[in-house]
């Protein structure tokens, strides 16, 4: 192989497709991407802004009816909860599925809240279809749609028979997608869970966050979702489906025969929990506004602070604790300070999606000297809020009884054989378990010096971040009690 002068006295090789006399061919190739990459990120046209773009209308907090009757209406908007995954229904705008104009849906457990992928508005599919009032009754033709913020024309709940070119992704079952045409392929019935008293039920009103079976009115399957991992841009999701998921038991349906309870004609075979379902509707009269941001409209700090709260009260007791530990991994020079593109991204990958013109408007709040950094402990300070005296005698408590001798050298392995976890608030809710709670518990400890010893400072740090997820005093001095057995 023959070289340059430039390469013998320690230059760029290159390719052997590129002629020796030309010897700046790929350096001018370079600097053309580079060029095209900025003008790219300028403009907005790369992959990873598309992306945030995305993901910042879709889970911007949306309007979520209230039943003050206990019923489910027409134009109410509410979120669809399956059982069996404990995830919601939710659309995913950039996941097409009918070429240009269907796309995904997927049941996720990630978002209790409603956002706007995660809500339906009720609608009626024919005015004369011979039901009275705007109830939604058992037996009832209905539609679903998405909600308007999250796409400029109509798409509805969508199933079609599976052929050889249209099925589910994984499970090969019926699919299931948001289409932009109303037809026969978006209609859907509800039926009662209990197959016993179903033909009964017909013509009654359906009660919101009951449990109930979907059915797709014109090929006869219900709607489910089954613990088959979905990846998409969100994360790890379940998929949806149509697709009877019928309880193989049998013992109870021949020992009603028997007695003559029912006959052959009449279904007694329960629907799989793949195919329950529960229109779930707010417990608050005031979730109902819709506070939607205008195109070009700037967010407060206030409003940006309170939607970031919320994602970390979501994640639980140490959503703070969390986002601290990323925090930490970014500062490279730990010194306490991210710049703005540090800043985002590290909220990106807490889940917290904010624009540019939002992370902006969160800097000029915490770079208190206009350095163009960000203190971000200065920022988790204020998103979780100092505790009260209360809660500070109850921490330093509980520290001196773990500094048996009162030298403040408490380790970690003490705090180890100590720690309680069965009243933590995740735990007494059912969303974890003791020991899920402790090796989270375990994990979450950032001592200051490697030394394994965690002072009275950083045990009461700490418990500001758990103490940030709770509201009630008693309820923190009552987990606090139990934890470390005081």
């Amino acid at each position: 192989m023959l070289f340059t002068t430039q390469q013998k006295q320690g230059g760029q090789r290159y390719n052997p497709k590129v002629l020796i006399g030309n010897w700046r061919e790929d350096v001018d190739l370079d600097q053309i991407r580079f060029k095209d990459f900025l003008k790219r990120r300028e403009g907005g046209q790369l992959v990873v802004h598309q992306i945030q773009e995305k993901l910042q209308k879709s889970l911007t907090t949306v309007g979520h009816s209230f039943s003050g009757d206990g019923k489910l209406h027409f134009g109410d908007r509410i979120m669809l909860l399956n059982k069996k995954t404990n995830g919601f229904l939710v659309t995913d705008m950039g996941d097409k599925i009918d070429g240009d104009e269907g796309v995904a849906v997927t049941a996720s457990p990630q978002y209790r809240s409603p956002v706007a992928r995660s809500v339906f508005i009720l609608q009626r599919f024919s005015e004369d279809d011979g039901f009275p009032g705007d109830y939604l009754h058992y037996g009832q033709q209905f539609t679903l749609t998405v909600h308007p913020y999250l796409s400029q024309y109509p798409l509805y709940l969508h199933s079609l028979v599976v052929s050889p070119m249209r099925f589910a992704r994984f499970s090969r079952h019926q699919e299931v997608s948001m289409a932009p045409r109303k037809n026969a392929n978006t209609i859907w019935v509800i039926e009662h869970s209990d197959p016993k008293v179903r033909f009964e039920m017909n013509g009654h009103p359906v009660g919101a966050n009951q449990a109930v079976v979907i059915k797709h009115n014109l090929t006869g399957q219900w709607l489910a979702a089954d613990n088959i991992n979905y990846k998409n841009d969100y994360g790890s999701e379940f998929e949806v489906c149509s697709h009877s998921f019928l309880n193989h038991k049998k013992a109870q349906q021949l020992s009603s025969e028997k007695v003559g309870k029912l006959t052959v004609d009449i279904p007694s075979r329960h629907q799989g929990d793949e195919n329950v379902w529960m229109f779930v509707t707010s417990n608050d009269p005031n979730a109902a506004q819709e506070n939607l941001p205008a195109e070009g409209t700037s967010i407060g700090p206030e409003q940006l602070l309170s939607r970031i709260r919320q994602v970390l009260l979501e994640r639980g007791g140490y959503g703070i604790r969390g986002l601290s530990k990323i925090f930490k991994n970014m500062d490279a020079n730990g010194n306490r300070l991210l710049d703005p593109e540090d800043f985002k991204w590290g909220l990106i990958n807490y889940g917290i999606i904010l624009n540019d013109s939002e992370i902006a408007t969160l800097v000029s709040c915490f770079d208190r000297n206009k350095d163009g950094v960000v203190n971000f402990d200065e920022f988790l300070t204020t998103i979780k809020g100092p505790m009260n005296n209360r809660r500070l005698r109850l921490v330093a408590l509980a520290y001196e009884k773990l500094d048996k001798n009162g030298d403040g050298q408490v380790t970690l392995d003490d705090i180890a054989r100590t720690y309680d976890a069965s009243r933590h608030p995740d735990v007494v809710s059912g969303k974890k378990t003791d020991a899920e709670i402790f090796r989270e518990f375990i994990t979450m400890w950032d001592t200051e010096k490697p030394d394994g010893i965690v002072t009275l400072q950083e045990f009461a740090r700490y418990y500001e971040d758990v103490s940030a997820s709770i509201d009630n005093d008693d309820y923190f001095e009552a987990m606090l009690r139990q934890a470390w057995k005081l």
